[in-house]
């Protein structure tokens, strides 16, 4: 009930925001624009079930023909805080703690001129890496963040966000983006975990970037980051770089495959190495995918297979059935997965 009654509170909140920023923003060539997407997930080891709710609400208010507030946020709620089997990677990417809101985005956007645009104040890596085309199908957590970076580090990923700066340059082909934030993600509003902490001595930076060449439908990733901090749990600080690189690969036009890879340089991360491999068949009204990986974290193997079919039911609602194989460690687990989205 308390759930249900925050997220009222939160809609209406944005609600109210909306109708005071659209008497400002009357003047301007631009209207404000709001988001409202539900995601609900049923999840089954054919033994025990769990059910994970996370609606986001978003708001992009013009302040001038080119300088615009973006807000958006987040809330968790399920009926069972632990995953239902033991793996390293995670299977669901919604999967989270309960959580009344918490700000996935808050910050002023410019768009410098038609190619080069900045944001600043409060974001997540996961709003503009890891989202193409081919990766956002699956809903295994490493398609949304290899584990060379988030198995490695607390940075500011779902359902955690931090301050920091966005730029990106766009062109025909070619993109190019760079990223600065503050070293650990946070998603409370007090204490020292608050949402709006910059504190290199105790969270370290992590810096990152991404350039991207996209032609006849298929895309190539070349990115990497430099975290500098402890290592998670540890207060030893020094820089840790990663590099990481995937292709999707149109054949045809309705097929395209997935090849992956990341590294982490220093011995002393939890997770070394990444690879996986995977492809995307289109239908006119639905996507069929199959993903598999391999992965090493803190001396355990993991093998992990997704099958996923998107259906679009309408141009708001999909339905995706899922299959996640796991084998962790010399133990093998299945789970069924069932996703509903609506996206307003």
């Amino acid at each position: 009930m308390k759930t249900e009654v925050s997220i009222s509170l939160i809609v209406a909140l944005f609600a109210y925001v909306g109708q005071s920023m659209a008497s400002v923003s009357d003047s301007l060539s631009h209207h404000p624009s709001f988001s409202v997407e539900y995601t609900g997930e049923v999840q089954s080891d054919f033994k025990h079930a769990k059910f994970v709710n996370l609606l986001q609400l978003g708001a992009e208010i013009p302040l001038s023909r080119s300088v615009s507030l973006n807000l958006s946020s987040v809330s968790v709620a399920t009926t069972d805080e632990e995953p239902l089997v033991e793996n390293l990677q995670g299977y669901s990417n919604i999967d989270a703690e309960n959580l009344p809101f918490a700000l996935a985005v808050a910050g002023l956007s410019w768009q410098v001129s038609d190619r080069h645009s900045l944001f600043a104040g409060i974001r997540r890596v996961d709003e503009d890496y890891f989202c193409s085309d081919v990766l956002s199908l699956f809903t295994a957590s490493t398609c949304g963040g290899f584990p060379t970076i988030t198995a490695n580090h607390d940075i500011p990923a779902y359902p955690a966000s931090a301050l920091g700066l966005h730029y990106a340059f766009e062109k025909e082909h070619f993109a190019l983006q760079a990223s600065f934030y503050n070293g650990t993600g946070h998603t409370k509003f007090g204490g020292k975990d608050h949402i709006f902490r910059f504190s290199p001595k105790e969270d370290g930076l992590f810096l990152m970037s991404q350039a991207e060449y996209r032609h006849g439908g298929s895309g190539y990733f070349l990115g990497g980051s430099l975290h500098y901090g402890g290592h998670t749990g540890t207060d030893d600080h020094h820089v840790r770089p990663i590099l990481w690189a995937y292709a999707e690969q149109a054949v045809g036009e309705r097929l395209h495959l997935l090849a992956a890879y990341s590294h982490a340089f220093c011995d002393d991360n939890s997770c070394r190495h990444f690879c996986g491999i995977g492809g995307k068949y289109t239908f006119p009204r639905a996507d069929i995918g199959v993903f598999s990986d391999y992965v090493r974290i803190d001396g355990q193997d993991e093998w992990a297979t997704e099958f996923t079919c998107n259906i679009q039911c309408t141009g708001s609602i999909s339905l995706q059935p899922v299959l996640h194989v796991l084998a962790t460690d010399g133990h093998a687990h299945c789970v069924g997965m069932l996703r509903l989205g609506i996206s307003l």
